[in-house]
């Protein structure tokens, strides 16, 4: 029958479990070791594919400086909102993979942990997660979640900016100003989320690291209790 506790050698850790058998991976260590390749190499495609629309977008402007055309206006301010869309994009994946990584370090912590006290015979004790981690996990879909909407946000700022410009007749008078002020103002109001979003993800992100940094002093306290009780 499972006992719990709080205290491993002497320190406090936080509460654990201790149990005659190895106990499985949680849910977000499961994915974790599945995920985090695949989302760290989209990342580092849509990252590549935000460049590419850069260099497209940086010529439109150069055509554009040489001469007037509505549908060159049209598409350069549509890339001016999808290149950061795209870019935005591939960091919450690379940010995902990141945290992905995260989840399977303390998988394998979990894991090893527990077969080694197996082999020693002494009881498995194995600890619940911590606050940390689950402020870790929290933050990180919320911080997906906003990073998404961006996305979803910059395409639809990028449609009205397709139809503000396509019937434009100069540079500065845009053929539908209604269109232009919703694609300006949702292009305004994403830049404050994506930079809000990033900087959630990276706190996340440092709620992971501290998580792993409780585990290893507990695994640590652990195998010094078990050497003590040898």
């Amino acid at each position: 029958m499972a006992a719990t506790g709080t205290e491993v050698f002497g320190h406090t850790v936080g509460r654990y479990e201790e149990t005659d058998t190895p106990k499985g991976l949680l849910l977000p260590q499961k994915l974790g070791s599945i995920l985090w390749a695949p989302m760290t190499v989209m990342g580092i495609m849509l990252v590549f594919v935000a460049f590419g629309l850069g260099i497209a977008r940086s010529q439109l402007s150069v055509d554009l400086s040489e001469e007037f055309s509505a549908s060159t206006k049209a598409n350069l301010a549509t890339l001016g909102q999808l290149v950061p869309g795209f870019m935005f994009l591939g960091f919450a994946m690379i940010f995902a993979g990141i945290s992905f990584a995260i989840a399977r370090t303390l998988g394998a912590f979990r894991a090893g942990g527990g077969l080694v006290q197996e082999a020693i015979g002494k009881g498995i004790k194995a600890p619940d997660m911590p606050i940390t981690a689950w402020i870790f996990l929290m933050g990180m879909m919320m911080a997906m979640m906003l990073l998404i909407f961006t996305f979803v946000g910059h395409i639809y700022a990028a449609t009205q900016a397709y139809d503000a410009w396509i019937n434009a007749t100069s540079s500065s008078i845009a053929g539908n100003e209604a269109a232009l002020g919703r694609a300006e103002t949702w292009g305004t109001w994403l830049e404050g989320l994506r930079r809000f979003a990033v900087g959630l993800y990276l706190t996340s992100i440092a709620f992971g690291l501290a998580t792993i940094i409780k585990v290893i002093r507990f695994q640590s306290l652990r195998i010094k209790e078990l050497a003590q009780t040898a």
